[in-house]
């Protein structure tokens, strides 16, 4: 027995003697929990963030403290801290005593470098057994260090209250300077607070925390270490603590950038700019505020340089501290984008060699899938056009032609090619999404939706967006030609191509090129507006985080007008140039009717075209005179000008679509049924009007519009209306030799 007990003395002998040899591991002593900043691009502050371990710490030096903070720390702490080896004797000894006296833990006799032990292994359980290994410990520390750096690991990792910890940080929160500028009388109250952090709180008990200041003063001067002077002159100055206020700007956006980041500097420069930021909350609350009445509660906002990728905003939700959705940020939430994906579906249409001038049959068209089942898609509004050219099926965002175009290309391509644009969102399996894919049946993000339409912008090129100012952006990938990102650019900027669907005076045209594309799920429960000028790329999403549906709010009414705000906002001070056309693209004239090289009798219009894919074949059907245009059952080879129709279409035997065959003999255009109209604040109400657009067929002999019953025009096709507050009801009435025809919409003022 006496021989094992032996060995184990001999073993815990050998043990503590590698223990003392070995030295400390520098990061254990001096750990990287500092406390950091995130500022917007031009320096101001949007967040202090408290670090994992410690909360709010700065590291400093001895050099950058003030000396009368280290007297009278050492003099309150540990007065003979110069003269034992880590343990103080006395001290243990009278501390003893003390605790058998009160019969409680009166004192604890640890010396600095105790208490610097006790941070470093930081037990959470206090016995007889943790403090004495905190003193072996504590001894190991005065072997391998001196005493500059223990006091310097002590200063700058004691807890100082209200989450603050080491002196710098303490001394920016209770006086709002550094340590190294601190009076005697400030040195001394902070030199008080790590005895009791919450008795000496300098927030809440200035009482306790005068009388310890005086107390340390009072030692100072028994001690010598200070003369009368100074003393009497620290002991009458007040105590005037620095009301600190908390700075929390651009919440989404720095918890965005914490949620990316894994190493911390002293100071994270973002690429945010806080001004455009907190103009961009005012617009979206005020925005939401005036759709509340059609259940629209929720929106954000992305706004990217298309040149360095970084985000100049970022405005998750209407009110980050709205207690029960708020905190959400709808930038990086999954929603379907609707009709604002389609863009990239006709990009690459255009890479396949499908042009603008394509013709497409704008009618009900039933699709057979894989499976067996009917896939019958619907435009907005349930109305059709006959034929349509691409440019104006993707201008007005008809659907049906839109699925006809993933049909002709494969839904397995058009996937594809989402995930080169990196739509990390769209990860499932391609026959999941299906047709409906080109109609936005997908769920992506809007910072990777704008970041997307950002590569149209920097024609063809994608690269990923920044947060980070100093961070180097990585070089950009093509995912198509410099040719078919103009030609869509100039669709998406081409106010007369999205005529029949939004009237020439929609919140779309701006007064500058800007090229936009709206979006609108089913049932109105997501509205976008995405698009870009020469220097920014912008999303909007308005809508409801639990997914309830708006009340009719469309991407042209809902999410549109606050898109044009914010696009006239970044431009204030200088309108974008033009967007910049390659010299390679080959510019023609065709038939506006049938894309083909325009013959003696054919409406003229302009087309882009990519090399190769330019009509070959001279129109002969619009001098024909029969109003009837030949179609094929198959899909044509492009340039054709043979049209795909269904059975049910032609007129049994013949093979000829009617041109006129479904179009209304009375169609309003302009306003669209359900549309919002928003009055500008800045215009005055006498310079702002709202254009009522008819379309009247031959077969009319006289008609009248009427808004809310009350005749406002006769046998007029456009009619201007200065708009007032309210809901009203459009009809148009037309009498012919049968009878009776009408149409009629609401819409809304506010």
């Amino acid at each position: 027995m006496r021989k094992f007990i032996g060995y184990l003395i001999f073993l815990l002998f050998i043990g503590l003697l590698l223990f003392f040899a070995l030295p400390f591991n520098h990061n254990s002593l001096y750990p990287k929990f500092n406390s950091f900043k995130i500022t917007d691009r031009n320096g101001i502050l949007l967040r202090e963030v408290l670090s994992k371990d410690y909360k709010t710490s700065l590291w400093r030096d001895l050099k950058g403290i003030s000396p009368d903070v280290i007297k009278a720390t050492i003099i309150r702490e540990d007065k003979r801290f110069f003269l034992h080896q880590g343990v103080d004797i006395i001290a243990l000894v009278r501390s003893l005593f003390e605790n058998l006296r009160y019969r409680r833990i009166h004192s604890g006799g640890s010396t600095i470098t105790m208490q610097v032990a006790k941070m470093i292994l930081n037990y959470r359980e206090r016995n007889i057994l943790t403090k004495l290994i905190e003193i072996i410990f504590a001894l190991k520390l005065e072997l391998h260090l001196n005493k500059a750096e223990i006091l310097e690991i002590y200063l700058n990792r004691a807890p100082y209250g209200n989450q603050t910890y080491g002196i710098e940080s303490a001394s920016l929160l209770y006086f709002g300077k550094s340590a190294s500028q601190l009076s005697l009388s400030e040195s001394c109250i902070l030199a008080g607070i790590p005895k009791a952090p919450c008795l000496y709180n300098p927030l809440k008990n200035a009482c306790f925390l005068r009388k310890e200041r005086d107390f340390i003063l009072r030692k100072l001067l028994n001690n010598n270490i200070i003369d009368s002077t100074r003393y009497y002159n620290a002991i009458k100055e007040p105590i005037q603590m620095y009301k600190k206020k908390p700075i929390f700007k651009a919440p989404h956006f720095t918890d965005f950038i914490l949620s990316k980041i894994t190493n911390y500097s002293e100071t994270i420069t973002s690429t945010i700019d806080i001004n455009l930021q907190e103009n961009l909350e005012k617009m979206l609350f005020t925005s939401i505020k005036n759709l509340r009445r059609y259940n629209v509660n929720q929106g954000a906002i992305v706004v990217l340089d298309n040149k360095t990728g970084e985000i100049l905003a970022m405005v998750g939700s209407k009110d980050y501290f709205d207690e029960y959705e708020g905190q959400v940020n709808g930038c990086l939430a999954l929603r379907q984008p609707g009709s604002s994906l389609k863009p990239f579906l006709y990009i690459l249409a255009l890479c396949n060699g499908i042009p603008m001038s394509y013709l497409m049959n704008d009618t009900i068209t039933e699709f057979k899938l894989s499976d067996g089942t009917i896939f019958a898609p619907r435009n907005f509004g349930n109305k059709y056009h006959r034929l349509v050219r691409a440019r104006e099926a993707l201008g007005c965002s008809f659907n049906v032609p839109a699925v006809q175009i993933l049909n002709i290309l494969g839904v397995e391509k058009f996937y594809n090619f989402l995930n080169i644009l990196h739509f990390g969102s769209i990860y499932k399996q391609p026959n999941f999404y299906g047709l409906s894919l080109s109609l936005g049946g997908a769920e992506v993000k809007l910072i990777e939706l704008v970041n997307a339409y950002r590569a149209i912008a920097n024609k063809g090129l994608w690269s990923e967006y920044k947060f980070i100012k100093d961070r180097k952006a990585k070089k950009g990938e093509r995912v198509f030609s410099e040719e078919v990102a103009y030609i869509i650019t100039d669709v998406l900027s081409d106010n007369s191509s999205r005529i029949k669907a939004f009237g020439d005076d929609s919140p779309l045209n701006l007064p500058f090129p800007c090229a936009v594309k709206t979006g609108t799920t089913k049932n109105f429960k997501d509205n976008w507006c995405v698009g870009f000028t020469e220097k920014y790329t912008v999303g909007v999403w308005v809508g409801n985080f639990d997914g309830s549906p708006m009340n009719g709010v469309s991407g042209i009414s809902g999410a549109a007008p606050l898109f044009r705000d914010i696009m006239i906002e970044l431009h204030r001070d200088k309108y974008p140039k033009t967007f910049e056309r390659p010299k390679s693209l080959i510019q023609l004239k065709i038939c506006a009717k049938t894309g083909l090289i325009p013959g003696k009798n054919c409406p003229v219009v302009e087309e882009f075209f990519v090399l190769g894919t330019e009509p070959k074949d001279t129109c002969n059907y619009c001098s024909v005179g029969t109003g009837f245009i030949p179609v094929r059952d198959k899909i044509p080879i492009v340039g054709t000008g043979f049209i795909p129709v269904r059975d049910k279409i032609p007129i049994v035997g013949t093979g000829l679509v009617p041109v006129d065959k479904y179009i209304k003999n009375i169609h309003i255009l302009h306003p669209q049924n359900g549309d919002i109209f928003k009055l500008d604040p800045q215009i005055p109400y006498k310079n702002q009007a709202i254009a009522f657009k008819v379309h009247i067929d031959s077969t009319i002999e006289s008609f009248s519009i009427k808004l809310n019953g009350n005749t406002l025009c006769k046998n007029t096709t456009t009619f201007l209306w200065q708009p007032k507050l309210g809901k009203y009801e459009l009809e148009v009435i037309g009498n012919t030799r049968a009878g009776q025809k009408s149409e009629k919409i609401t819409f809304t003022v506010f």
